[in-house]
Formats: structure tokens, C-alpha cells, sequence
């Protein structure tokens, strides 16, 4: 597979900020607040916002808004969709370093 393959596999995951988000919420049983998911990833507002969009209109991740004492809260929750894609993204990603690896 070559590093091209790999990237049009799966454009919205080959991004590190996207990956790394999904990785994250992959990793929890619970929904993770805008909030917890900034601090953790060291986003800015917009630059998570941006790609929470896309993330969510490729449903891989699930937007719940809500008002909790008259504030907004707003959580994400990765999708059976996006953990197969993120699975198998993956998948290829490792496949590739084994054939990098093994090309020495």
C-alpha cells in the first residue's frame, strides 16, 4: 500500500487533528463535553469546531446539545460507523508500517 492509498482510504481520518478526536472518543463508553475534548486535545474553539462539522455531517460522531441550569452543554459521541472506520483505518495505517519496516 502506498502512502497515497493510505491518505484517500480515508481523508477525514488521515488529518492528526481529526484522528486524534476520534481516537479519543473511541476510547470512552460516555459522551465527551466540548469542553473536556478542548482541554484534552489542546484545541482552539474554532479549530475543534471545524472539524467536529465534519466529523459529524461523515456521521463517525454524534452531537447532543443540551441545557443543563439555563447553560448550554454540547457532547460527541463516536458512532458504530466512525469506530469501524477508525478500526479500519488504523488497520491500513499499521499494515503500511509493516511494509516499511519490512522494506529495510
Amino acid at each position: 500500500m502506498t502512502v497515497k492509498n493510505l491518505l484517500v482510504a480515508n481523508k477525514l481520518l488521515a488529518d492528526r487533528v481529526r484522528l486524534a478526536i476520534m481516537a479519543t472518543l473511541a476510547a470512552v463508553e460516555d459522551p465527551l463535553d466540548f469542553t473536556a475534548l478542548l482541554e484534552t486535545l489542546e484545541l482552539s474553539r474554532g479549530n475543534l469546531s471545524s472539524h467536529m462539522r465534519k466529523l459529524e455531517d461523515a456521521e463517525f460522531v454524534e452531537v447532543h446539545k443540551e441545557f443543563i441550569d439555563r447553560r448550554p452543554r454540547t457532547t460527541y459521541t463516536c458512532t458504530d460507523l466512525g469506530r469501524r472506520e477508525l478500526q479500519g483505518y488504523l488497520e491500513q495505517l499499521e499494515s503500511f508500517l509493516k511494509g516499511v519496516k519490512g522494506a529495510r
